[in-house]
């Protein structure tokens, strides 16, 4: 997503000590597990933080399903129904399944790759200039990419069939998810430069992607329930005003039969 490319300068950039050890054995694990193995350990990773951003921005914009059908389910339904409907309630639907593919299948070996070759471009380059430009050509590449990948990642899981339904997403999104994204990832290196170890970068920037994948993800929910309120509504009044001509011309009708009637 468009935060990956945080991580471009983290080897390059190292401000704090990298002889960092911390007291959490999960984290050392971690962090043992991306110097191992660091594309499938980010494919994982980024797999399943997509997926549980998805079950979150479902929860926060309300547009989970309701525990309406629980119960029915479980009192009547077979196991595998009484599973399915409790995963549904909780927000783990085919959407979430497939942030999951996106995360682990796209977002991780695309951020991974380019970051990759970004580093070997500058590898050796530890000038304060070439650190600048590092940073400048990562925002102009892996952000732009990363970024319209995502979203238009997103317009598929969220029923987008068309090139043109996903360039107007596009369209929509893309300059606006920049814009956070150019001002978060400098500030965000800033800040690793200056208080994190080197081997916490990783994490740290995981976590921030996350959090900005969450909130971009509610943003595009609540838009869509408003769109759809918003149609609701339209046909509603169509409804209405259909009903209110013909129940006009009914009443018309009436008046012009008594009329016919006096006279006869």
């Amino acid at each position: 997503m468009s935060t990956s490319t945080s991580k471009t300068v983290a080897p390059a950039i190292g401000g704090a000590s990298s002889s960092f050890a911390t007291g959490n054995p999960l984290l050392r694990r971690y962090i043992a597990a991306l110097e191992a193995n660091p594309l499938r350990t980010k494919q994982l990773t980024s797999g399943i933080l997509s997926a549980l951003a998805e079950v979150l921005a479902g929860h926060i914009a309300g547009t989970n399903p309701a525990h309406t059908h629980s119960k029915a389910t479980t009192s009547s339904g077979s196991p595998m129904d009484i599973v399915t409907s409790t995963l549904r309630t909780i927000g783990l639907d085919a959407r979430a399944a497939k942030m999951f593919i996106y995360g682990s299948l796209v977002s991780a070996p695309l951020n991974h790759h380019m970051v990759g070759a970004l580093q070997r471009a500058f590898a050796g380059r530890t000038t304060p200039r070439d650190r600048i430009l590092q940073i400048i050509v990562s925002q102009l590449t892996v952000t732009v990419a990363s970024s319209a990948v995502y979203l238009a990642s997103m317009a598929v899981v969220n029923g987008a069939r068309s090139s043109a339904a996903v360039l107007a997403v596009l369209k929509a999104g893309l300059w606006r998810m920049l814009q956070i994204s150019w001002v978060t990832s400098p500030l965000a290196i800033a800040f690793a430069q200056r208080f994190l170890p080197l081997e916490m970068w990783e994490p740290s920037f995981t976590l921030l992607r996350f959090v900005l994948g969450t909130y971009f993800n509610t943003v595009a929910k609540r838009k869509q329930v408003a769109l759809a309120r918003q149609q609701k509504r339209k046909e509603e009044l169509k409804k209405s005003a259909a009903g209110g001509a013909g129940g006009s011309k009914a009443v018309g009708d009436e008046d012009i039969q008594a009329k016919a009637a006096e006279k006869k």
